[in-house]
């Protein structure tokens, strides 16, 4: 689709990352009806050796000099790219949207051309919101699969956590516990939707040196020198989100993921917060939703993953 006229597409530069951040958070609060910010964070992205803002991220320069919409794609894993693409509340309406999804499409291809093991694009859409759906199966996306973003108040009186028989829970040790973090939450996820394994310094990045971690949050659970299961969880600008939560394969069913989650909420809670939410693929083969629903959350808004073949 044509680009409207009033707007230049171009490549962000090094130092927009703060003017794009304030973009997605401004869509975010306008999608979700109150003050959020978005759970992307743009400086973390751009850290990682993965992401090449200056080829495969774009943004649209209003004729003010305002940033008023932006895309990406990004190598998920082996076989996938994803694209994602926000457009400010204050520019809506007027077709960019549209012509960035076709950037982003062209993009992807180029992409195909140049690593032939591709074969899927995957898009996120709200399902509440029929304008970006409607956009990306004209583009003969369909719909996969679902996330949810699952939600809880917190309220003044949180469960504690009853710890299954051998299991020890203690605070994560910086320094001391990274690197069996790191393993456990390699092997935890292996079988999950839109998994690809990291290097120990591209996970240190989105975890320990997130710009708005705070390992005094993190829980693990121990069975003797094993670790069990972990919850990481933040606080900050983007309020309190349990980030990740995993048990590994030979500990689950034993309600391990439960007592996490409870003493998750019970920290958050301690620190003043209210409300916690989190994010979580709908099939999950670990049946995490069930667990979330157990612990007293319920789901407050639903994304439908959109998926085009590349081949």
């Amino acid at each position: 689709m044509p680009l409207s006229e009033g707007y230049i597409l171009r490549h962000p530069e090094p130092d927009e990352a703060k003017a794009i951040q304030a973009l997605l958070d401004a869509a975010e609060t306008a999608d979700v009806g109150e003050p959020r910010r978005h759970a992307i964070d743009v400086l973390t992205d751009w850290g990682s050796p993965r992401c090449r803002p200056g080829e495969d991220w774009w943004v649209a320069e209003s004729h003010g000099g305002e940033i008023a919409a932006v895309g990406w794609v990004w190598p998920e894993t082996v076989a996938d790219l994803t694209a994602d693409h926000y457009v400010h509340p204050d520019h809506r309406g007027r077709g960019l949207g549209e012509t960035m999804l076709d950037v982003l499409e062209r993009r992807a291809a180029e992409h195909v051309r140049a690593d032939t093991r591709l074969r899927r694009l995957t898009a996120w859409s709200e399902d509440a919101d029929d304008e970006r759906r409607a956009s990306l199966e004209r583009s003969r996306f369909v719909a996969a699969r679902q996330y949810f973003e699952m939600v809880i108040d917190l309220g003044p009186r949180v469960p504690s956590p009853s710890w299954p028989e051998g299991i020890t829970a203690r605070r994560f040790r910086p320094g001391r516990d990274d690197r069996a973090l790191y393993e456990a939450d390699q092997e935890a996820f292996v079988d999950h939707h839109l998994y690809e394994k990291r290097s120990y310094d591209e996970w240190r990045l989105f975890f320990t040196d997130a710009r708005d971690a705070d390992v005094t949050l993190w829980w693990l659970a121990w069975d003797g020198d094993d670790l069990a299961g972990f919850v990481v969880s933040y606080t900050g600008d983007r309020g309190a989100v349990v980030d990740d939560l995993a048990v590994r394969r030979a500990w689950r069913g034993r309600g391990i993921a439960h007592a996490l989650l409870l003493a998750a909420f019970a920290t958050l809670r301690q620190r003043g917060q209210s409300v916690a939410r989190l994010y979580v693929d709908a099939q999950n083969v670990t049946n995490a939703v069930r667990v979330y629903e157990a612990a007293g959350m319920h789901v407050s808004r639903r994304f439908d993953v959109m998926e085009k073949s590349l081949v």
